[in-house]
């Protein structure tokens, strides 16, 4: 309750077993995964001090997973279909006090410890900036001792005149950038870790005006 968590989709047995919670399941999506965002969840200052990071990082073009290569392993691709920047908050960015009481949050409330998760990815999405429909499940990590992403959460460190929202494709699902707000979903069946969830698609919609910048998380 203490981040105002909103539930925008929830398995079909889900029922609300707390009246007195202040969970807001108004508008909830029935037979779907678990889609959650939590309002204030970073504080102004938190959200800033990750944005100042990844300009002292230097944003640079997203690039997706490529092809493989010889040795096993899968070189990088700039793809069309995604058009943001992003940078990575590495060394001083998670020994900052701010950044590890970030962090700290996340694993509160995902139940992963922190080496379980990938670098905490900042992105940059300027006027027409998107990211068309994908899936964040990368099959090969199966076969890695890592194994598949079970989780991604998002947090949106600003606010965005128009546009920027995150849609997921097959329900109808758009959730608003909203400077503070987490957002959380899974990207794995919940009866099996290691198959991907196809109805968790999602993409970056265009912003229309403005800029938003967003923390990606995957564990």
């Amino acid at each position: 309750d203490q981040y105002l968590p909103v539930i925008h989709s929830a398995p079909g047995d889900y029922v609300r077993t707390n009246q007195t919670s202040i969970v807001d399941d108004s508008n909830v999506r029935l037979g779907g995964p678990w889609i959650v965002t939590f309002d204030d969840f970073v504080s102004d200052d938190e959200a800033d001090r990750m944005i100042s990071y990844g300009y002292e990082q230097g944003y640079e073009r997203s690039l997706d997973v490529g092809s493989k290569n010889a040795d096993g392993t899968y070189g990088d691709l700039e793809s069309t279909g995604r058009t943001s920047e992003n940078a990575w908050c590495q060394d001083d960015c998670y020994t900052d006090p701010k950044i590890y009481a970030i962090e700290q949050r996340i694993m509160e409330i995902t139940d992963v410890p922190s080496l379980n998760h990938e670098y905490f990815q900042i992105l940059r999405y300027e006027h027409n900036q998107f990211y068309e429909q994908h899936h964040d499940y990368i099959e090969f990590q199966n076969k890695r001792p890592c194994g598949p992403r079970i989780l991604t959460f998002f947090l949106y460190l600003s606010d965005v005149e128009e546009g920027g929202g995150t849609k997921f494709n097959e329900l109808d699902i758009v959730v608003t950038p909203k400077k503070g707000r987490a957002l959380l979903w899974p990207s794995v069946l919940s009866d099996d870790p290691y198959a991907k969830d196809k109805l968790t698609d999602h993409e970056g919609l265009p912003v229309v005006r403005g800029e938003i910048i967003f923390l990606h998380f995957f564990l």
